[in-house]
């Protein structure tokens, strides 16, 4: 009776054991998955995945973006001082038009007040050769000036 109490007192040859269930097709699978990664595979690839996926694009595409804003600022900045330079300019422009065409006038009266000038002096003095000279280049002016 000795003997009977102790294989009760064990467990492993207790009769009172339910046998163990047969596992399904997903478990075997999921456990099969768990078993050939483990957790710091598991960690490297996430972190390669979120490194080259994500982060790599994210760092390329705002280098671009700031050397975009980069370019932008310098050409904003060039066309302000080109704006500048080019009111500068025109109005130097316009100021220097209408000094040449102020001169344009003045030296057309000049040269007006020369040639009655000269004719006075040709009639008063008669040089020949010196009138009909004279007459041959004023016809020419006088159509140019249109």
């Amino acid at each position: 009776m000795n003997n009977e109490n102790q294989i009760n007192d064990n467990p492993i040859e207790s009769n009172d054991s339910k046998p163990t269930p047969t596992p399904t097709p997903s478990k075997t699978i999921t456990d099969q998955m768990i078993g050939l990664t483990n957790q710091n595979d598991f960690s490297n690839n996430i972190y390669f995945i979120i490194t080259h996926s994500v982060y790599l694009p994210l760092t390329k595409t705002l280098f671009r973006l700031k050397k975009q804003y980069e370019t932008n600022h310098m050409l904003s900045h060039f066309n302000e001082y080109s704006s500048q330079k080019y009111h500068q300019m025109s109005s130097d422009f316009e100021k220097h038009t209408k000094m040449l065409k102020e001169m344009k006038k003045d030296l057309d009266y000049i040269f007006k007040k020369t040639r009655n000038l000269q004719i006075l002096l040709n009639e008063k003095f008669q040089i020949p050769g010196v009138t009909d000279q004279y007459n041959e280049e004023e016809d020419e002016d006088d159509d140019g000036d249109n």
